[in-house]
């Protein structure tokens, strides 16, 4: 529930129980304690008041417990009947984190197989076609990856962030919809400018509103149109205007725009929050956002955030990165329950005198590793039965030495669980759709790290002969 954050007045969600899961900044200030000491405690504790401010004015059931506004007045009126649809988009924001998962999975499998044909003695035409075949594979996975970080739900995560990169990443997600209506997209924004500090999906969620109200304001009007994105820095202010040649804002409603539920369009489809969402994120990150003056046509929206405090960008390298060379003599457990995913990996590391056994089930996989010799276990995270978690945690009381073994793939890049796994075990961890160098590269910085090899060693001689491989698949 990233959005509780944009809600312009002090809200909480509660559980059955009356227990607090997560509340805004605004809530905070309300009850005067820390965000922290909020989470967990009962609503009931928190009143040492009787105070009028600090009982509810509304509450809105949600799917997963109860929105619980603390405000008067007309706004919360407003606000009650526009909540739902926000915890529609965070429910579709789930939904696409989903969907996401199953497409990089398929397009791990596309671009293994293709990966492997391409290394083929192949007619030019065909290694032509294969080459394309592999690009539009990696296009599609990237256009998958910009609208899972733009949908993503989850606490506020700021980082250092490139401001052009930021903006190819929303205009690739708007262009091909642009395209369908007749309308140009420009970008104009340099790779030299200055980095800003922020929450990527929060901002991202800044511009792709813009850009998608550029479209509407042309629409609107006539069937073609031109919008245009540009950023500029300066020592201390990043500066991103979205401009388009639609028919522009009044003069007397400019102020009016980034008011709570007011809307401009007669047809009634605007919620008349989508400004009001961008100027709460972008105040929260110390930044604002204006309508431009003195614009002969159309409407510029004006968005201005501060300079990260370390600005500087790392120098390029300018040696291509280099392929990795496979491994050789090692025994390779991989575990993947996607029969063309757990071929491609398996299909990696064959040869070179390795030893590879295969298993579609967690299970089957923990009997065979409590009590063999492995050089390296691949294993994805989500699969039905014993996940790559559970498997994790269950070789941490049997066998911890393997621990050093492991590199995870994954295509979750929204699940809390899977987020705070990583950061607790610091494994190695491959991204979906999987590049092959990237895979062994990771696998051979597993089997090549000495730490914890004379452990694993002396953990062996302990136990008894190594039995036959019974269960693998």
């Amino acid at each position: 529930m990233a959005w509780i954050e944009s809600i312009p007045l002090p809200a909480m969600r509660i559980d059955a129980r009356g227990r607090i899961v997560t509340a805004n900044r605004l809530a905070s200030k309300l009850f005067e304690r820390a965000p922290s000491a909020l989470l967990n405690a009962l609503l009931d504790d928190l009143r040492t008041t009787t105070s009028a401010v600090h009982a509810p004015a509304a509450e809105v059931p949600l799917a997963d417990g109860t929105l619980l506004l603390f405000s008067e007045g007309a706004l919360v009126k407003g606000l009650q009947q526009q909540v739902y649809h926000l915890s529609r988009l965070a429910s579709a924001g789930r939904l696409v984190a989903v969907v996401v998962h199953e497409i990089n999975n398929a397009l791990s499998g596309i671009l293994g197989y293709a990966q492997f044909l391409l290394a083929q003695p192949l007619p030019t035409e065909v290694h032509r076609d294969l080459e394309r075949v592999h690009e539009e594979a990696l296009r599609t996975a990237r256009v998958a990856q910009n609208l899972l970080r733009f949908s993503r739900g989850g606490r506020d995560d700021r980082a250092p962030l490139r401001v052009d990169e930021l903006i190819a990443r929303c205009a690739e997600l708007k262009r091909r919809d642009f395209a369908l209506r007749s309308i140009r997209l420009g970008v104009d924004a340099a790779g030299d400018l200055p980095m800003i500090e922020g929450d990527e999906a929060l901002l991202s969620q800044v511009l792709i509103n813009l850009l998608t109200n550029a479209q509407q304001g042309i629409s609107a009007v006539r069937e073609h149109g031109e919008v245009t994105i540009k950023a500029r820095g300066t020592r201390r202010r990043v500066v991103i205007e979205v401009s388009d040649d639609g028919p522009g804002i009044p003069e007397h409603l400019r102020d009016r725009v980034f008011e709570p539920f007011f809307t401009s369009r007669s047809d009634g489809s605007g919620t008349g929050l989508g400004l009001t969402l961008c100027r709460e994120i972008l105040r929260d990150h110390g930044g604002e956002i204006r309508v431009a003056r003195g614009r002969p046509r159309g409407a510029t929206l004006r968005v201005s955030l501060p300079v990260a405090i370390n600005s500087s960008l790392p120098v390029p390298t300018a040696s291509p990165p280099q392929i990795s060379a496979p491994i050789e003599r090692c025994r390779v457990v991989v575990v993947e329950d996607e029969p063309a995913l757990r071929e491609v990996i398996t299909r990696t590391f064959s040869g070179h005198e390795n030893h590879v056994i295969t298993f579609e089930h967690g299970d089957d996989a923990l009997r065979y590793l409590v009590r063999e010799h492995v050089d390296l276990v691949v294993s994805d995270i989500h699969r039905p039965g014993l996940d790559g978690i559970q498997l994790y945690e269950e070789l941490a009381r049997a066998r911890p030495a393997l621990l050093r073994r492991f590199v995870f793939v994954t295509g979750d890049a929204l699940s809390e669980e899977t987020a705070s796994f990583f950061r607790r075990s610091r494994a190695t961890v491959v991204r979906k759709p999987l590049r092959l160098d990237e895979l062994l590269r990771a696998a051979r910085s597993v089997i090549e790290q000495r730490s914890g090899q004379g452990e694993l060693f002396r953990e062996l001689s302990r136990e008894p002969e190594l039995e036959t491989e019974a269960g693998a698949s």
